[in-house]
């Protein structure tokens, strides 16, 4: 899923509104880390914290959204960042390049189990301030979107900047040495992202057989890592999970193939 945070970077930036609001409002030239490393936090906190950790995350987002405005040179106009159609845009954005990321990974998601996970991901919606019946709510209808969204896409000149930024961002001091790991990982990024994407780009991503081994190949090398390192990072949400509800907590390749629906159990949690 950090791959897929990176891909939707990219993919986001298509949409001309939400690429002005990056640049004219975001940190990410300055702290390019602090921006995939918020949004990572806030899924985290979302998918493994409590209720109230959930709610006060996306409280964060409503506030810093509600303050921030977009000043569009070209039409002259000036637009709220927590407009709705830009809240879904960046919504599903999102959630079609984290799902597209973990199963092009090799996690063996069932079509209803995938059809739950872009269901749940309403409540999520709801937290940034979009009405839950807004987002879509299955797998067929976040393409639909999607699709319908591609008229409105654009390689603009700060879609483009903000491409060459995360491809290659000016990593310095104790930083430096991550640039070739950076830079990886945004190709790979990149590369999950839709054909009709690349094309607007006007580059392609890497062939469709690379790119899926590549992810495949780093999820195999993080799952070296013992969890407890693996997964107490961007925060601790997840050991904090495990405290609560035991190691059924833990994601489960085995227990995800028992499945097929969430438990009222999970529901309520």
């Amino acid at each position: 899923m950090w791959a897929g945070g990176i891909s939707a970077l990219h993919l986001q930036a298509l949409h001309p509104l939400a690429a002005l609001g990056i640049v004219q409002n975001s940190s990410f030239e300055t702290d390019p880390f602090g921006r995939l490393f918020g949004t990572g936090s806030f899924i985290v906190a979302t998918t493994w914290g409590t209720r109230a950790r959930a709610e006060q995350a996306g409280a964060r987002v409503r506030a810093v959204h509600e303050r921030l405005r977009i000043h569009d040179p070209r039409s002259g106009a000036v637009h709220r960042l927590d407009d709705p159609d830009l809240l879904l845009w960046v919504h599903c954005a999102l959630v079609r390049s984290n799902l597209h990321a973990v199963q092009r990974g090799g996690l063996p998601l069932r079509a209803q189990q995938a059809d739950d996970y872009v269901r749940e991901q309403r409540r999520i919606a709801a937290l940034i301030g979009l009405a839950p019946g807004d987002a879509p709510g299955s797998v067929a209808d976040l393409e639909d979107y999607l699709a319908g969204m591609r008229p409105v896409l654009t390689a603009s000149a700060e879609a483009l900047d903000i491409h060459r930024f995360v491809s290659r961002p000016p990593l310095h001091g104790p930083h430096r040495a991550l640039r070739p790991i950076w830079s990886a990982a945004s190709r790979l990024g990149y590369s999950l992202m839709p054909s009709w994407a690349h094309d607007l780009y006007g580059r392609p991503g890497r062939p469709a057989t690379v790119a899926t081994g590549m992810l495949r190949a780093a999820r195999a090398t993080a799952l070296l890592v013992p969890w407890r390192t693996r997964l107490g990072f961007p925060t601790r949400d997840l050991h904090q999970a495990v405290e609560r509800l035991g190691r059924t907590a833990l994601p489960s390749r085995r227990r995800l193939r028992r499945r097929t629906t969430p438990t009222a159990t999970d529901r309520s949690q």
